[in-house]
């Protein structure tokens, strides 16, 4: 099978960029046509690329108002990028708790920390699943969807990332769709767009919050007495490199997803069956996009380390741990000191993460079969435990 993640077509508009004599001359804006298409897909009236997710996520906050002073509540389970945007905001990241099953933050775990510093909540779309927006709306705050790691999955038949204030994404390099780096919000409100525009093009008044309206007209700027910056920015800009990439990944974005999904639901069959490993919980009415398939391990029964260097001996391609929680890092440690977050911690030190970019139905199987020759061995480990057990007791 050919591979769906890098093809004809990157290399098609890439050439059809240069050889048009970028930069400059070009009488396409791939950028245009990303935000464009992105929009469309996704079901959103703006959508604004930029450089990086992490960059989104810094435009977005910036764009419902978050300031000095202001808290934004945060998952400390998922990359410090979500908490590091906070700061770069000036405001304090407060890290809620997770659900045990699902992950992700819950109404449940978000409430103690609501207080009237609150200005906003970010929950991220943990390994796929789509976060529970629609219940932590009840909080009246602004929600801004960290989606980095899910693209297209639903919630109740809307697409995670649209339903909050603003959804950001990423295309860094191991998502669902790739540019190397870039990323991309999305919003239906002309305020928050045109805010989240002006902030990631040095603050520019000649910039519209349409889609591809990123491009300022030189004519607009030529005259010496023209009133360029009324806003504060930065220079957050996405490549037309990137972006003519970033334009495939998005045309073929179904398949690449649905690839994902396959492979997860081969992981998933086996570990439905095995006593040592409990999945992530998919609610009903969510569909998840898998960026990764991530399960609890029984770590009372086996250790991290032996299950897997047992996989990798087996065959296969490795696995990921949880990344140490954002507030356990040296520097959220120093300067934030005092957070607990008992489930999150508990989940971290027992979590794997099955990876799913595979794209051939040969590659999968070699997973699988990696997994399943894994288990049995701790199984056996298992009944022989059970077993000597049984014999002491007689």
């Amino acid at each position: 099978m050919q591979s769906l993640r890098i093809g004809n077509e990157e290399l098609q508009y890439e050439m059809e960029l240069l050889s048009s004599g970028f930069p400059g001359k070009q009488t396409r804006s791939f950028t245009e046509d990303l935000e464009k298409s992105f929009a469309v897909k996704f079901g959103s009236r703006y959508a604004i690329a930029m450089c990086n997710g992490t960059a989104t996520l810094h435009a977005a906050l910036a764009a419902v108002g978050v300031g000095p002073g202001d808290e934004v509540i945060v998952p400390p389970l998922t990359m410090a990028s979500t908490s590091l945007a906070v700061l770069h905001a000036g405001a304090r990241p407060v890290w809620a708790d997770v659900d045990p099953e699902t992950f992700v933050l819950s109404a449940a775990t978000v409430t103690p920390h609501i207080g009237a510093a609150s200005k906003a909540i970010m929950p991220v779309s943990l390994y796929g699943l789509p976060a529970p927006v629609k219940e932590l709306a009840n909080f009246s705050l602004p929600i801004i969807e960290d989606n980095a790691q899910c693209f297209l999955g639903r919630i109740d038949g809307e697409i995670a990332g649209t339903i909050g204030a603003i959804g950001s994404f990423s295309f860094q390099n191991s998502k669902h769709m790739t540019c190397g780096e870039g990323g991309i919000t999305v919003t239906d409100d002309p305020n928050l767009a045109l805010k989240m525009r002006r902030f990631s093009s040095l603050g520019y008044d000649q910039l519209s919050a349409e889609p591809g309206k990123m491009k300022i007209e030189k004519k607009s700027i030529a005259h010496p007495d023209t009133i360029r910056h009324v806003d504060f920015g930065f220079n957050y800009r996405l490549s037309e490199l990137c972006a003519a990439v970033a334009l495939a990944q998005l045309e073929k974005l179904d398949s690449m997803v649905a690839m994902r999904q396959k492979c997860a639901q081969a992981f998933l069959q086996v570990i439905e069956e095995c006593p040592f490993l409990t999945a992530q919980k998919t609610p009903l009415g969510v569909e998840h996009s898998y960026w990764a398939v991530a399960a609890q391990l029984d770590t009372d029964f086996v250790s991290w380390d032996d299950f897997y260097n047992t996989f990798c001996c087996n065959g296969g391609d490795g696995f990921y741990g949880a990344w140490r929680l954002t507030y356990q890092e040296p520097f959220f440690a120093k300067h934030f000191p005092g957070t607990h977050c008992p489930v999150a911690e508990r989940l971290q030190k027992r979590m794997v993460q099955f990876k799913t970019h595979y794209q051939s139905d040969s590659e999968i199987d070699r997973e699988i079969k990696a997994l399943e020759a894994t288990i049995r061995h701790f199984d056996k480990r298992r009944t022989g435990i059970i077993g000597t057990r049984e014999t002491s007791d007689l």
